[in-house]
């Protein structure tokens, strides 16, 4: 999705390429995405190996719809973005299930990768799209978890000159004053549910927060480090395909203070700021109240506002830096993020231009550019990737591998290894071979985890 020039869906999938085929080494880990397409999701599992590749394929299915449209948004084909999809919790792997309105309960089996569906629980709302958990305290085996419900991506797409007449999704009449954008809907949330991790029961128990459709639906929901805060993004209303993006409101990023005793948020704040929408992506930082929070539907003037750097205090969430993605002014559409295990490198990925940018954390939560460079270090996906096809990221736990998905065209997952440094030198690609409906949009990957044999 492109905030000026052309929208990026109608490039066909070429050359792809990649291994399916074990080498003769043990078995390091599993990985896992979801296929999230058109009719019944699936989970797909890969083994991996110590050198970093990945061998066989199996496939689950959720028994619960995928969020796949094609023929929803126009030129947009259905895409819409979210983190935090999948969350391995002890020997568990719960799923958003986008198109099913239900969330999936795995038992997971480490030492072979295996998945065994328990359970589909109704998400309590529209749309689910990110999960994320928390231990409860003194119930080492009960665990909190916020599931965000988006219930829909509305935008606006073209209407400058030469670029088409103005299109509103889903109509005209949600865009007006008054119209359906300034209503709070109960099913676009973020719901509180239990979870056992002796019996993998996932209990519903309230409702968190809703919200209103001019800011937008949750995108990713994420737990602080130490459990006593919650954090939400939120899309906003893009407008794409063109060069004045006069119908845009800003996403924003709430934080909530968090009762883990009692499973109760209060103190809401938020950090919203304008010509900003679509904040996709948020990790915390792992010692201060920080977020790195990634943006993808920018005006010309907030193009070096693709990451930016937002601070708590517990009273105001406030901007602190902000850096732009990939090259120069490129429109590469940052989504993304992610964290290596020391919490010292942050990884960001664009949707638009297949790309992984790098930046270096320090230990009060400053980012910074890696080195002396002025200029945003990245790593491309292979050459001839079309664009409009890379999401979520997974490190693992030794740090010395990056995965990400080409989730919406060539429905792929490749690899890079982590130099020292922490940059990225791209390794092979693997065609997810569970996906084999054809077409920009017939899947849209949700989430991407992985567990160590």
């Amino acid at each position: 999705m492109r905030s000026s020039t052309v929208i990026l869906f109608a490039f066909a999938v070429i050359g792809l390429t990649g291994c399916a085929t074990a080498p003769s080494q043990a078995v390091a880990g599993y990985l896992y995405t979801s296929l999230n397409g058109e009719t019944t999701n699936q989970v797909v599992a890969f083994e991996r190996y110590n050198d970093g590749t990945l061998g066989q394929q199996r496939a689950y299915s959720t028994g619960s719809k995928g969020g796949a449209n094609r023929a929803a948004g126009g030129d947009a084909a259905g895409d819409f973005d979210s983190q935090g999809a999948m969350q391995i919790i002890g020997d568990h792997l719960l799923v958003v299930n986008a198109g099913g309105n239900t969330i999936s309960v795995f038992g997971l089996d480490t030492s072979t990768g295996g998945l065994a569906l328990q359970s589909n629980v109704a998400s309590q709302g529209t749309r689910p799209v990110s999960l994320t958990h928390v231990a409860k305290p003194g119930s080492p085996n009960e665990h909190w978890v916020v599931v965000g419900n988006q219930w829909n991506n509305p935008n606006v797409q073209k209407g400058g000159p030469g670029e088409g007449p103005l299109e509103m999704y889903p109509n005209a009449e949600f865009h007006s004053t008054g119209g359906g954008h300034m209503q709070r809907l109960a099913d676009r949330n973020i719901f509180l549910f239990s979870f056992d991790l002796l019996t993998g029961l996932l209990t519903p128990v309230h409702s968190l927060d809703s919200y209103v459709g001019t800011n937008g639906g949750p995108t990713t929901v994420a737990f602080s480090p130490d459990g006593s805060k919650l954090a939400v993004a939120t899309w906003g209303i893009a407008h794409f395909g063109t060069a004045a993006p006069t119908h845009q409101k800003p996403s924003r990023v709430y934080v909530y203070d968090f009762n883990l005793q009692s499973g109760t948020i209060s103190h809401p704040r938020y950090y919203e700021e304008a010509g900003i929408a679509g904040s996709i992506g948020f990790s915390w930082d792992t010692r201060t109240p920080t977020l790195f929070v990634s943006n993808f539907n920018l005006v010309p003037e907030k193009r070096d506002h693709s990451l930016t750097v937002l601070r708590d205090d517990g009273r105001s969430v406030t901007k602190s830096a902000h850096f732009g993605t990939g090259e120069g002014s490129d429109i590469d559409e940052a989504c993304w993020t992610t964290l290596d295990p020391s919490g010292r490198m942050l990884y960001v990925s664009s949707f638009g231009g297949n790309l992984i940018s790098v930046f270096a954390v320090a230990l009060d939560g400053t980012v910074s550019r890696l080195g002396a460079m002025s200029e945003t270090v990245f790593a491309q996906r292979r050459a001839g990737t079309p664009p409009g096809d890379t999401k979520d990221m997974y490190v693992t736990a030794d740090g010395r591998y990056l995965y990400c998905l080409g989730a919406y065209q060539t429905f792929t997952v490749s690899s890079f290894e982590v130099a020292a440094d922490g940059t990225l030198d791209l390794g092979a690609e693997y065609k997810v071979a569970a996906a084999t409906a054809k077409g920009a949009g017939a899947y849209n990957f949700l989430g991407l985890v992985g567990v160590d044999r």
